[in-house]
């Protein structure tokens, strides 16, 4: 049997043993703490890093905005109202859009972009439109229609008639498509009493609105107006039909996310940027602005096949 003497003479033992223990415990624990402190400020840092220095923000936020310009007939971006936020491994963007009614601009739309890394993967869009265009275009519910095609799914007599009823003292948006194919040019020549706001160009699918796989496309095309705003990509352009041309070419590697942003889910620009290098610049439809009076005179033009109304303000023409 072990003595008194025998068990007290190994507390010394024990005793050391357990505050080593207790000791690498504790340093476990304040290595793992460490760490978990180290990781997030880390994560913001490769955060920063990957969308300032490697351009990603620069890369995704005009992709983001410059395919508005050529795929949201008659909108624009506002300067200094491009907000950016960024968090862990993920970029937030958030912006207004306005449409020119008349003399004046109106925000229409906002948005709100989520991107973890370089993939959009939350968008939220309110609408300020009183007439929204269809949320998924197919290839007769067009508002801006190419000649070949037939009947659109509007009925271009009775938005005459809508716009006969409204007051003189107002001033409209008017989605207008042509007979033939028009130089933009020539376009405001003909319709002088009003503002040519956007130009819809022919590239090769319009006629039925599908592309050679038989996918349904939206209408591109490009502002017809100076814009000396600052996101604009069309400011101090010499020719906006150039930047146009040079801006499908930004968008092309980005199809995927331009596509995600815009309501329109079905670009194919490859094929479209080689028919305008083979063919040119040629305008099937437009989006024109002005007083109700002017526009209504319209009715009889030779050059316009249909009319579809777009949104309507009280009167602020000072022209």
């Amino acid at each position: 049997m072990e003595s008194y003497k025998e068990r007290i003479g190994r507390t010394p033992k024990n005793t050391a043993t357990g505050k080593t223990m207790s000791a690498a415990r504790w340093k476990l624990i304040l290595t793992i703490l460490t760490v978990a402190l180290l990781i997030v400020p880390t994560g913001y840092m490769l955060t920063f890093a990957y969308y300032a220095f490697g351009t990603k923000s620069t890369t995704l936020m005009d992709t983001a905005s410059n395919v508005l310009y050529l795929t949201e007939p008659n909108t624009a971006l506002k300067e200094l109202e491009f907000d950016m936020d960024f968090s862990l491994f993920s970029m937030d963007l958030s912006f207004d859009q306005y449409k020119q009614i008349g003399n004046e601009h109106y925000p229409v739309r906002h948005y709100d972009l989520h991107f973890v890394l370089d993939d959009l993967v939350d968008k939220e869009m309110t609408s300020n439109l009183d007439r929204t265009p269809p949320k998924y275009p197919t290839e007769t519910n067009q508002w801006l229609v190419h000649p070949a095609q037939g009947v659109p799914e509007f009925n271009s007599a009775q938005e005459w008639q809508v716009l006969a009823g409204l007051p003189d003292e107002t001033v409209v948006e008017a989605y207008v498509s042509f007979n033939d194919l028009y130089k933009v040019i020539d376009i405001r020549k003909e319709l002088r009493g009003t503002d040519v706001l956007w130009a819809a160009i022919y590239t090769g699918t319009e006629d039925e609105m599908l592309s050679t796989d038989g996918y349904v496309v939206s209408p591109i095309g490009y502002p017809v107006q100076p814009d000396q705003t600052y996101w604009s990509p069309f400011r101090d352009s010499m020719s906006h039909e150039e930047t146009f041309l040079q801006l499908l070419k930004e968008i092309e590697p980005y199809e995927e996310l331009a596509a995600e942003v815009s309501s329109h889910k079905n670009l194919k620009l490859k094929e479209r940027i080689a028919f305008i290098e083979e063919n040119g610049f040629a305008a099937y439809g437009a989006v024109i602005t002005g007083p109700k009076q002017e526009v209504e005179a319209l009715k009889d033009s030779e050059l316009i096949r249909h009319m579809k109304l777009g949104e309507v303000k009280l009167w602020n023409w000072t022209k």
